[in-house]
């Protein structure tokens, strides 16, 4: 059998024909791979993003608790240092009175017996607290103390 030269480039043409149909399928399987990696990594990006978005929300929520509780801490601080302020008020005005009090034990028809006095203000001074409020009652009654005996201090 003799083949002719339009057979044999047609015979070319086929399988290069062939070879440019197996190519495009080779691409087209390839396309709907990447389509399907698009579309995983497109997901995948949702997911994430959603993520994101919710613990955004969730920090915020956080950094609002947060500023809350500084707030209340804040705020309970202040009230325990006015109370600790009013607490001291009153063992100054305990330690007033303490004095005046034995003042007026102590005071006779002609003068003050500064003996009796001092050994109450002593007593005084042993039962009143060494810390807390009640530690301010020592101050004041050694002033006060000195003021009545007359004693610059």
């Amino acid at each position: 059998m003799d083949v002719t030269g339009d057979e044999t480039l047609a015979q070319e043409l086929l399988k290069d024909l062939r070879a440019t149909q197996a190519k495009l399928e080779a691409a087209r399987d390839d396309a709907a791979s990447l389509k399907v990696l698009l579309a995983l990594r497109t997901h995948q990006h949702d997911l994430a993003w959603q993520n994101e978005q919710r613990l955004a929300a969730e920090l915020a929520g956080a950094r609002a608790r947060e500023a809350a509780l500084v707030a209340e801490l804040a705020e309970a601080a202040s009230r325990a240092a006015d109370a600790e302020a009013v607490a001291v008020a009153e063992e100054r005005t305990e330690a007033v009175r303490t004095v005046l009090g034995a003042v007026l034990d102590c005071i006779g028809h002609r003068a003050l017996d500064r003996r009796r006095f001092q050994e109450i203000i002593a007593r005084a001074g042993r039962e009143a607290p060494d810390d807390g409020p009640g530690a301010a009652r020592h101050a004041v009654l050694l002033a006060e103390t000195r003021r009545v005996l007359g004693i610059a201090g």
